[in-house]
C-alpha cells in the first residue's frame, strides 16, 4: 500500500471513530479546526494528541488514504463517508500499535498553536549562537520579523555569555534528546541549522533515511512536543525562556468563551440566551464545547449524579456515542443535552 505511515494514522481514527463520523473529521481534527464539533470529537473519540498536527493535509488526501484501506480490505463502508475496521484492519491496527512508532509526546491540543513560533525561536537561536562562537556572517533561517526581533531582544538581556547560553541549551536539548529513540533524535537534529548546515526539511530527511515523510513529520512533533512540555514542567530552564510568553489558548470558539464569562458570572443558561440574544440550544452547545475542553468545569449544575451515571452505564454498555442510540436506551426523561454533557466529561464527571 502506498500511504505508509498516513495509513496507520487513518486506521487508528477510523477504529476511534467506529463508524460515527465520517472522513470529514478526520480531515478538520488533523488540519485544527476550531468548530464546536471538531472540538468536542477530539475529546469524546480522545483523539486530543491529534488536534491541529497534520496542518497540511487535504480532504482529497484523506478520502484517498480511505480508498488505499477499502481496495485492501481493512474497513468497510457503514454510511454518510463514514467506515468501520475490519477484522483485517484490526489485526493489522493491533500489529502496528506494537511494533510501529506512536508518537506518544504529540500534544496537539496543548500545542497546535504555539509549536510553530517555540521552533522558530529555538532554531533561530541554534543558529545564532553558532555563527556567533564560530565567528561567521550567515542570514537567518527564519524570515519571521517578530521571532527575528524576539532573538535579538533576548541574547541583549542575556547576563550569560554566548559561550555560556549554548553550553546550557546543548546540555538541555541532549538531555530531552537521550529520552526519545535515536531514530527521532536524528530527526530533529538534522532539521537544525548550524554556522556549517542548513536544517532539512521534513522531506529531505525522509529521502535520507528512506521513510516517509509523514513519519519523520510526526517523529520531529513528537519531540518538539516532548521538548515544550519538559520546558512547562522545569521552568527554571533556557528552553522554557523561549515559552514563557506564548500564548497557550483555551481552544474554546469565540462565541463559547463569551458564553463562559457570562457562567463566571453565575448566570443561567436561560439568562444567558437572553442577555445574547441566542436560541437556548445554542448556549447548550457552548457549555458541552466548555466541559469538553476546561477540566475545572462542573457539570453538577446541569445534571444530578444519578442521572449521569445512569448514562455513562448505558454508553459503556452500549459502546456508543451515538445520542438517539442512547437516549432510546435509557428510556427516562433525559435530553440530548445531558447526554452531551456526560459525554463531554466522560471519565472525570465526579
Amino acid at each position: 500500500m502506498n500511504g505508509g505511515y498516513a495509513l496507520f494514522l487513518m486506521l487508528f481514527c477510523l477504529h476511534r471513530f467506529n463508524g460515527e463520523r465520517s472522513l470529514s473529521a478526520i480531515y478538520h481534527l488533523f488540519s485544527g479546526k476550531k468548530s464546536a464539533q471538531t472540538l468536542q470529537d477530539s475529546k469524546w473519540f480522545q483523539l486530543e494528541r491529534f488536534f491541529g498536527t497534520w496542518k497540511e493535509v487535504t480532504l482529497n488526501d484523506i478520502e484517498a488514504f480511505a480508498e488505499q484501506l477499502l481496495e485492501n480490505g481493512l474497513i468497510s463502508p457503514v454510511q454518510n463517508r463514514s467506515y468501520m475496521l475490519t477484522e483485517a484492519g484490526k489485526t493489522l491496527l493491533h500489529e502496528q500499535m506494537r511494533h510501529a512508532f506512536f508518537p506518544v509526546h504529540v500534544n496537539g491540543w496543548r500545542y497546535h498553536a504555539s509549536e510553530k513560533w517555540f521552533w522558530y525561536r529555538l532554531s533561530l537561536l541554534v543558529q545564532t549562537l553558532s555563527n556567533v562562537l564560530h565567528r561567521t556572517r550567515f542570514e537567518p533561517i527564519h524570515r519571521h520579523e517578530e521571532t527575528f526581533i524576539w532573538v535579538k531582544r533576548y541574547l541583549l538581556s542575556q547576563r550569560r555569555t554566548a559561550r555560556e547560553l549554548a553550553q546550557m541549551l546543548y546540555e538541555e536539548i541532549y538531555d530531552i534528546l537521550s529520552s526519545v529513540s535515536e531514530e527521532e533524535a536524528t530527526v530533529f537534529v538534522l532539521r537544525l541549522t548550524s554556522f556549517e548546515r542548513i536544517g532539512w526539511t521534513d522531506e529531505q530527511i525522509a529521502s535520507f533515511l528512506q521513510k516517509d515523510p509523514v513519519y519523520v513529520h510526526f517523529q520531529f512533533q513528537n519531540v518538539l512536543h516532548y521538548m515544550m512540555a519538559t520546558a512547562e514542567a522545569k521552568r527554571s530552564s533556557v528552553l522554557y525562556e523561549f515559552m514563557r510568553d506564548l500564548s497557550l489558548p483555551i481552544p474554546l470558539t469565540v462565541s463559547t468563551r463569551k458564553t463562559y464569562e457570562w457562567l463566571l458570572r453565575g448566570k443561567s443558561i436561560e439568562e444567558i440566551a437572553q442577555l445574547r440574544r441566542l436560541k437556548r440550544s445554542t448556549i447548550e452547545d457552548h457549555v458541552v464545547e466548555i466541559a469538553a475542553n476546561i477540566p475545572q468545569f462542573s457539570i453538577r449544575p446541569f445534571i444530578n449524579e444519578k442521572k449521569a451515571e445512569k448514562i455513562m452505564e448505558t454508553v459503556r454498555k452500549l459502546r456508543t456515542r451515538k445520542l438517539k442510540v442512547i437516549r432510546d436506551a435509557i428510556a427516562d426523561d433525559v435530553s440530548y443535552f445531558e447526554i452531551r454533557l456526560v459525554l463531554a466529561k466522560e471519565g472525570e464527571m465526579w
